[in-house]
């Protein structure tokens, strides 16, 4: 009899996780008919890579995303910026419309990817190379890897490829326990169902409205985004601790724009007054490294942002591409439009 009842129990397992799998399958085909990719997929390692370019002109500026975001995290300012110039953002292995890769990163990897999309993609410079946050480290990859036709960088609150060993630690939250479980139970559509995404985005205030808000839903909902944010977040961790000081950048023009903030308390997350004053404190050292690593450096202060600029205060970034561009063309880098 026992066994009977766990037959029985097993088998509405297996039909209820069937169910909800199918249910998770058909609200994603619904999210993608509604959100369908604003660019163009092009394979390149065997994957279907999204790759959106608006504007017309040179140079080409290619937007690289910070960690587990993708082309929509420009949603603010990529059409302003291509008032200016070509604006390409892409979407890396599992980010936005990419299909996954499932399994970490290096960054020399990312670079020698993206450098494959945009040969594919017929891009081939003159470009201005732009990375936010751990964006930052990858574009600096892509530099040391593929050197040619790169005229100017813009570096919007990067990442350093030392901060793992230079910053006050935070304290454990569990994020890639829970990220771990939530790659195992989000092709069943449980994350969905309960809401998870949404909370997501309150819990980190992103201030996210209408198309945008509903959009950024449907993206976290997918049933590969806590695998491939998990496997992001695994990459990344092994480029920020490097024995070794960021390569020199030469005289290539360069603008470093930082947040203006700083971190700001949260006792609930275990962030004292203290370690908010001794991160800042750090990050400005590390963004003041950052701005040395070209004899052409230029350090900008967004004062009213926090970490995500081009969300808190997109007229900065517009302005620093705004003015990379002008520089390049007025150096005869690049023609005149």
């Amino acid at each position: 009899m026992l066994l009977r009842i766990l037959g029985a129990f097993l088998a509405l397992l297996a039909l209820a996780a069937s169910g909800g799998a199918l249910w998770q399958a058909a609200r994603e085909a619904d999210d993608l008919a509604r959100f369908p990719p604003p660019g163009e997929l092009f394979e390149v390692d065997g994957l279907a890579l999204h790759l959106d370019c608006r504007g017309e002109g040179d140079p080409t500026v290619v937007l690289e995303a910070g960690l587990g975001s993708g082309s929509d995290s420009w949603f603010r300012v990529h059409a302003a910026m291509a008032e200016q110039t070509r604006v390409c953002a892409w979407d890396r292995p599992g980010m936005g419309w990419s299909e996954p890769a499932f399994e970490p990163i290096a960054a020399e990897e990312n670079a020698d990817r993206l450098h494959a999309l945009l040969e594919t993609a017929g891009i081939e410079g003159p470009l201005v190379l732009l990375g936010m946050s751990a964006g930052g480290v990858f574009v600096r990859e892509y530099y040391a890897r593929h050197p040619q036709g790169v005229v100017g960088m813009v570096l919007v609150d990067s990442s350093h490829e030392q901060q793992g060993s230079r910053m006050p630690e935070f304290p454990d939250a569990g994020f890639a326990t829970v990220l771990r479980l939530c790659a195992w139970v989000q092709p069943l559509g449980l994350p969905r169902l309960f809401g998870a995404a949404e909370a997501a985005i309150e819990s980190v205030d992103l201030e996210l409205e209408g198309e945008a808000r509903e959009f950024a839903i449907a993206n976290l909902s997918r049933s590969h985004t806590c695998a491939s944010l998990l496997a992001e977040n695994e990459g990344f961790d092994a480029e920020i601790v490097d024995p070794s000081a960021p390569r020199s950048l030469g005289d290539l023009p360069l603008i470093v724009l930082s947040q203006g903030r700083g971190l700001e308390v949260d006792e609930a997350a275990g962030i004292d007054a203290e370690l908010a004053e001794a991160f800042t404190d750090a990050w400005t050292e590390l963004q003041l490294e950052l701005t040395t690593l070209s004899s052409r450096g230029e350090r900008r202060i967004a004062e009213e942002s926090g970490h995500v600029i081009q969300l808190d205060q997109p007229q900065a970034v517009i302005e620093a591409v705004a003015d990379m561009v002008a520089l390049v063309r007025a150096e005869g880098t690049v023609p005149a439009p």
